[in-house]
């Protein structure tokens, strides 16, 4: 009897060791390891966001109406998109560690992977950030130039083509990254570039022969004509208010005020008062 009964505290003490050794001291380092991570991932995205608005780095965005979409949907910011991403790269770093300890192999590499896949969208996530930037810059690089020079094709339109063009070789270079095929939506571009092109080739070719003649006459209208001059021409006749590259903006004696095309006036005799 006494035989049993110590056999009985032997494998309730095996037990219990087994327990205490293998269950509760395992778990406990698992769960530790999992709440150190979780206070190193916090600590490391506080403080790249801290930086990143710091450098204000939403200012380089304020034109692209991409930080008012961001902040529509719960964020402050870009930097708190990007320190989410770097929040999980780490934490998922210390999930991967924990399950290695506990032999769970299977899923600590498809942990692993995703890991590997984290730093290609957070490079995607930039490119795309920076060709919209680029974009947005060199769109308005190209605008003012081209309204100052009063072009015929408006500079809004030319503007927005080359923002959407950089935009979109940043999102393929993105998608590219990430391993996604971007055969199909390159090819859909170019299409619609065609189409476009052509669209405008022939709205140009039809409307534009007038644009074109006043734009030719403009070089010698402002070689005749100054603003302030007194002129008659044809049936009109007025103060000089504007030489503009397309017409000539006359004032009336009552106040009312005449565009001219440069086209008319090259092609009409026109009398200026003496000064």
């Amino acid at each position: 009897m006494a035989d049993i009964f110590a056999e009985i505290i032997e494998w309730t003490w095996n037990g219990m060791k087994w327990l205490w050794e293998f269950v509760v001291v395992f778990l406990l380092l698992a769960i530790a390891i999992i709440i150190l991570g979780y206070i190193v991932s916090k600590i490391v995205k506080w403080l790249v966001v801290k930086m990143l608005y710091k450098l204000r780095f939403d200012d380089f965005f304020r034109d692209t109406g991409l930080v008012e979409t961001v902040r529509s949907i719960g964020f402050r910011g870009l930097p708190d998109i990007l320190g989410l991403l770097i929040f999980w790269f780490v934490f998922l770093f210390f999930v991967a560690m924990t399950l290695e300890y506990l032999d769970m192999p299977n899923i600590a590499a498809f942990v692993t992977l995703i890991i590997e896949y984290l730093p290609k969208v957070f490079g995607a996530v930039l490119i795309a950030l920076g060709g919209l930037w680029l974009g947005t810059w060199l769109s308005q690089k190209v605008e003012m130039p081209m309204k100052e020079a009063d072009v015929p094709l408006t500079a809004e339109t030319t503007a927005t083509l080359i923002r959407w063009l950089v935009i979109f070789i940043a999102i393929v270079m993105a998608l590219g990254l990430v391993g996604i095929d971007t055969t199909l939506l390159i090819w859909t571009f170019i299409i619609l570039i065609g189409a476009l092109g052509l669209g405008l080739a022939i709205s140009f070719g039809i409307g534009g022969r007038d644009v074109a003649a006043n734009v030719s006459a403009y070089s010698s209208v402002s070689k005749t004509l100054s603003i302030g001059d007194e002129i008659m021409a044809g049936e009109y006749s007025g103060t000089v208010l504007l030489v503009g590259r397309y017409a000539t903006v006359l004032k009336k004696a009552t106040g009312e005020q005449i565009t001219l095309p440069n086209s008319m006036l090259v092609n009409t005799v026109i009398t200026k008062k003496p000064k």
